[in-house]
């Protein structure tokens, strides 16, 4: 009996023992997965905490970087003191002395300025105008050919209404002295054209004769017919007044010019300038052919140009000489007179040789203004 007892003991032990290995074997995973769980709830209660606190904290640092921008602008701006801060600001410029500024002092006046220096001025035009003499390309001067064909569309109009033009060069032609053998000249044909002038390939260079100086170097081509036709008599008044006496019917053309113009701004009170119109007054006196036109240029601005003298002039001439047997178109006469006329351009337009035309003062002024005539007509109106 005790064997059997012990024995059923034995089994009894070994059945719980299976069991509780069960049991604990199924409560692992879950104990386990439990574990797992709550660490995780933990970190994330840990970043809720950790990312409420950070935006707690960058909400602080800005209101406080607002309040400090405010204080600092309100404190420097408004209740500053202005007089400690306008010689900070003033300062660099006085020391710069821009060339546009002046004072008027106790000794000075407005008029006594610093000298103008041309190369400063150039160089600072360049630069300020973003133009590079040696790499900029050239210009088309589309809108300025618009510009000089309006201009000469309205000189055409206004010269050929009531006959201006011929009336105006009869006028001249009568009042001036013909030699002896000359009978009165007689208009017998003007054209003025009908085409424009065409501008094209402009550059801004340096001047070669003075570097401190800018030049506008435009090509210019005209292919246009402009006409004027005379008729005259060749008057032979020796052994007695009018003894014989040659019909002579001259017609004058220009139909082809083209050549580079040279402009320039210029300041008249340049010795520069004063020199060389002293030396062609000089030359031209000497020659006798000199007439004093009262152009004495006085420091003002004046528009400098010259055509190259590689320039190309055209024209065609017709003549007919005599009454009964004519000559007519005779070669000697297109040549003496195209010589003549090429000469008269070479020795007042071609380099070296250049025109002044001196141009207006910008400076606004009483005797320039003008005013409308309905207003002035109204004006005298409300003041009866």
């Amino acid at each position: 009996m005790p064997d059997t007892e012990h024995s059923g003991d034995t089994t009894v032990n070994q059945v719980e023992t299976i069991v509780t290995t069960v049991v604990v074997e199924q409560q692992v995973p879950t104990l386990v997965a439990l574990d797992s769980l709550i660490n995780e709830n933990l970190k994330l209660a840990s970043a809720s905490q950790s990312s409420g606190w950070g935006f707690a904290h960058g909400l602080l640092v800005g209101q406080l970087s607002v309040v400090a921008v405010l204080a600092f602008f309100i404190k420097f701006f408004i209740f500053g003191n202005s007089s400690m801060a306008r010689p900070l600001m003033v300062a660099p410029l006085i020391n710069r002395k821009p060339a546009g500024v002046y004072k008027k002092g106790r000794a000075k006046s407005f008029s006594e300025v610093e000298d103008y220096d041309s190369e400063t001025s150039s160089t600072q035009i360049l630069d300020k105008t973003y133009y590079d003499v040696k790499t900029h390309q050239s210009e088309s001067l589309d809108w300025f050919n618009v510009l000089v064909a309006q201009s000469i569309a309205q000189f055409r109009y206004e010269a050929l209404n009531n006959d201006n033009i011929y009336h105006s060069l009869s006028d001249a032609l009568s009042s001036s002295n013909l030699p002896d053998y000359l009978d009165k000249i007689t208009i017998t044909e003007i054209n003025i054209g009908d085409d424009f002038p065409i501008f094209s390939n402009c550059r801004i260079k340096h001047s070669p004769n003075n570097s401190n100086r800018l030049e506008a170097k435009i090509d210019v081509d005209v292919a246009d017919t402009l006409t004027l036709g005379i008729e005259t008599q060749l008057l032979l008044n020796q052994p007695k007044p009018f003894t014989a006496v040659l019909p002579v019917q001259l017609s004058v053309s220009i139909v082809r010019f083209s050549a580079c113009l040279t402009v320039s701004l210029i300041s008249t009170a340049d010795e520069e300038f004063q020199s060389s119109i002293k030396c062609v007054e000089d030359s031209e006196n000497a020659v006798g052919d000199y007439e004093d036109d009262d152009d004495e240029f006085g420091g003002g601005a004046a528009l400098m140009f010259s055509f190259s003298p590689d320039f190309r002039l055209e024209f065609e001439v017709k003549s007919l000489i005599g009454a009964r047997s004519k000559l007519e178109n005779v070669p000697l006469i297109g040549n003496l007179i195209e010589e003549k006329l090429k000469s008269w351009f070479l020795e007042r337009c071609v380099e070296p040789r250049f025109q002044l035309i001196e141009l207006p003062s910008m400076w606004p002024r009483k005797k320039n203004t003008r005013k409308p005539v309905d207003s002035e007509s109204e004006t005298a109106v409300d003041s009866n």
